[in-house]
């Protein structure tokens, strides 16, 4: 169960502010208000000394902070310790809730998570989105693949092949330029930083690519291999020209 920042008794949270509705049933250790459609939310943490809050892309894990409240207690135990704790929490959900009814679920978007990520490959479906502080990870389930070929970790990966590869998978080191494109017998694969990775590239990236860059490549290379048409003026289904200045 998650632990939630402590309260006063008696203590009444929003229900619902500028299209942001609380959520009791959140997973994360926090309090926590998501849009209608999941996309994102505003969490409210509280850790030693210190209540903070982020907004949150759900869908790729991507956080802005909002604030960062540090308090003191000073010497107080007991009862006051709480309170004083609880106290805090109580600044931070007022100062949370001031942000969300100024920005509303649809003005709000985060600067490094990419669109054309949700504009899935011909043949494919997204299976995981994650940008991390130092990677991103992506995720394309083959929609027509059910058992992987590979019997477990240390097996062939030249098993492998376009038509029965359970997964697209790309992953970036941000900011550096550094990509692959490549097929992937399960989720949670150990990608390329790994002493054993557990990938095969199928595309060979130019040195510096950034997601979007890599996005298009897989898009490009699942295009040669699926049956059917697909909507070339779609989100990220732009040719690689489009970067070549």
């Amino acid at each position: 169960m998650p632990a939630k920042p402590p309260l006063p008794d008696g203590y009444e949270l929003c229900n619902s502010v500028n299209g942001w509705h609380y959520d009791p049933d959140a997973t994360r250790n926090a309090h926590v208000w998501a849009d209608a459609d999941d996309r994102a939310c505003v969490a409210v943490h509280e850790f030693v000394d210190e209540t903070y809050a982020k907004v949150i892309d759900t869908r790729a894990g991507a956080a802005e902070n909002l604030f960062r409240l540090e308090y003191d207690t000073g010497d107080v135990t007991g009862a006051a310790y709480t309170d004083a704790k609880r106290a805090a929490v109580c600044e931070g959900v007022e100062k949370a809730v001031v942000w969300m009814e100024t920005t509303a679920p649809e003005e709000w978007s985060h600067p490094e998570v990419c669109e054309a990520v949700f504009d899935m490959p011909a043949g494919y479906d997204l299976e995981r989105y994650f940008h991390g502080d130092r990677e991103t990870i992506v995720y394309y389930a083959r929609d027509d693949v059910d058992e992987c070929p590979l019997r477990g970790r240390g097996d062939d990966l030249e098993k492998l092949t376009p038509e029965n590869a359970p997964y697209l998978y790309i992953h970036v080191w941000n900011g550096s330029g550094n990509a692959t494109v490549a097929l992937a017998p399960w989720t949670h694969a150990h990608g390329p930083g790994s002493k054993h990775p557990e990938v095969m590239p199928v595309v060979e990236t130019p040195s510096e690519c950034g997601l979007e860059v890599a996005i298009t490549m897989a898009r490009q290379w699942a295009r040669e291999h699926a049956d059917g048409a697909i909507d070339t003026d779609a989100s990220g289904q732009a040719a690689l020209e489009r970067w070549s200045a």
